[in-house]
């Protein structure tokens, strides 16, 4: 602000001095975004028309002692399917009218365009998130606004572990809350208690029982609760099908004086097997 003390109350009251904003713009704190990118990814290929895809499950079956002059019993290899439909479309418009795109000392147009991808990022994060709570049949491990206990992560192991599902591309995801549980249990932070290179005391080892924690601000919090819905699952549990993916479109509107920064996606999100993931309640949402 210009010293009124030392400059003609004319100029300054009549704009001849500009008040500048800084170049520096200040962008709006991200979250992280973990997510989509633990998630099945194999289905979008088959999705490039139509609005549901339609995924063939495998059967496990018994097998049974040969019985001379006995036909066995023939099964299906296939249980019923899994539908993964295209049904969310979402965008997220701004305007920045040529006045202020002529005279900001910022591209503020770049802005927009980085704010818009950025809601339909956290958009699309968010729907896979919602799907944490209906794993497991809805069983979900811990209690609401508890915190992350070593013997809740070991339970949450042992219960993937005896429905067979794959130990690989497993991995942890919470929110702050988690994070600060974890960063108090001593073997997962202090470097006396694996063979391996010093880490600073608060850093997490590679892996928390063989899968890397993540952590993210998207999660689902709990209706009428404290904390949200965590996970510990494998990558195969969920599925995600993008058929449009951060489509931006730049519309001038010079008879509005105006360009549109508009972003788009296009996608659905699924279940696909319910057994291959253990919600687990956090402390805080």
């Amino acid at each position: 602000m210009a010293l009124s003390g030392r400059i003609p109350s004319g100029l300054d009251a009549d704009k001849f001095i500009p008040k500048l904003y800084s170049r520096n713009v200040l962008m709006a704190l991200r979250n992280k975004f973990v997510v989509v990118a633990t998630i099945n990814h194999s289905y979008e290929p088959d999705i490039k028309k139509g609005d549901t895809l339609y995924i063939t499950q495998s059967q496990t079956g018994t097998a049974t002692e040969v019985t001379i002059g006995t036909e066995g019993v023939v099964d299906d290899p296939t249980t019923t399917n899994k539908t993964l439909t295209i049904d969310k479309y979402f965008e997220k418009p701004y305007a920045v009218d040529y006045m202020s795109r002529r005279q900001s000392q910022i591209n503020i147009v770049s802005v927009a365009e980085t704010e818009s991808a950025y809601a339909i990022t956290k958009k699309i994060e968010s729907t896979l998130c919602d799907l944490f709570q209906n794993l497991n049949g809805g069983t979900v491990r811990g209690a609401d606004g508890s915190a992350w206990t070593d013997n809740v992560l070991i339970a949450a192991v042992e219960e993937l572990d005896e429905a067979d599902v794959d130990e690989a591309q497993r991995v942890w995801i919470g929110d702050p809350s988690a994070k600060g549980d974890l960063q108090k249990i001593d073997k997962f932070v202090r470097s006396d208690y694996f063979a391996s290179d010093v880490i600073p005391t608060g850093a997490f080892r590679k892996d928390i029982y063989g899968a890397p924690f993540l952590f993210t601000n998207n999660l689902t919090a709990v209706s009428s609760g404290t904390g949200s819905y965590g996970v510990y699952m494998q990558r195969e549990a969920l599925a995600i099908a993008i058929q449009e993916n951060m489509q931006v479109d730049r519309v001038e509107q010079p008879l509005k004086h105006q360009i549109v920064i508009n972003t788009t996606a296009l996608w659905g999100v699924a279940e696909i097997r319910d057994l291959a993931g253990i919600p687990i309640y956090t402390r805080l949402a």
